[in-house]
């Protein structure tokens, strides 16, 4: 009932807006609430705007989504946009967004157009493995961006755990999906590090542990890409 409540009412805030009805090409709600694993108090609310002319109305749309979300106890409404004319190639244009690249096979199975026309057709298909060497070369980068930042070296630390459990074969990333296979390949770092996320995001670990963690994971997935 609250998912078709929120749902009208930011379809409603929109259509009664000349600004916003015609600001974009797209909104599209994906992610965990989508696939069913919501968390509340632990998991976000995941938007993604394709905006066809100016930026500008991006505040008044999170406004409109923060509003319309109140009760479903999200930990944070995330609002990703980008422009219509990125949207052929995200890897080399704009910026390319995790949901639109490593895990767009998720985001095309589990995502619903609030308001205008779906992007599906749109996206390119790019090769898993391509698309793994170029996230560790993110995370890397990351790594050194993030020192000093407890909270996003957790979260880069929990970005590395999804992705090794998804090339040693989690069907999706249904959190538990990911919990089981990281308890079959049995490394209990990545299982403690993923577990403190789900008991509400705990930031239990200290930053060289969290460094130690994502460098060696990223070494051995390193080694997966390379593969003869």
């Amino acid at each position: 009932m609250i998912f078709m409540e929120f749902l009208e009412c930011i379809k409603k805030r929109i259509i009664q807006d000349d600004e916003l009805k015609n600001g974009f090409y797209s909104l599209i709600l994906y992610g965990s609430f989508v696939r069913g694993d919501f968390l509340e108090n632990v998991s976000d609310l995941d938007f993604f705007a394709v905006i066809t002319k100016d930026e500008s109305i991006i505040p008044k749309l999170r406004q409109v989504l923060e509003d319309c979300t109140k009760e479903v106890n999200a930990v944070e409404v995330d609002l990703a946009w980008e422009y219509l004319e990125n949207i052929g190639d995200p890897l080399r244009k704009g910026v390319p967004f995790k949901f639109l690249t490593i895990y767009q096979e998720d985001f095309l199975e589990n995502h619903i157009v609030v308001y205008g026309k779906d992007i599906s057709d749109v996206l390119p298909k790019y090769k898993f493995e391509d698309l793994l060497d170029w996230r560790i070369e993110r995370i890397l980068k990351l790594i050194k961006r993030s020192k000093g930042n407890t909270k996003l070296m957790h979260i880069l630390a929990g970005e590395t755990a999804r992705l090794l459990a998804l090339i040693n074969g989690a069907k999706s990333l249904r959190k538990n999906d990911i919990m089981n296979i990281l308890e079959k390949i049995q490394d209990e770092e990545a299982i403690e590090i993923y577990r403190a996320y789900l008991d509400g995001r705990k930031l239990k670990f200290d930053e060289n542990f969290l460094v130690g963690f994502i460098e060696s994971r990223i070494t051995k997935m390193g080694r997966h890409v390379n593969k003869p």
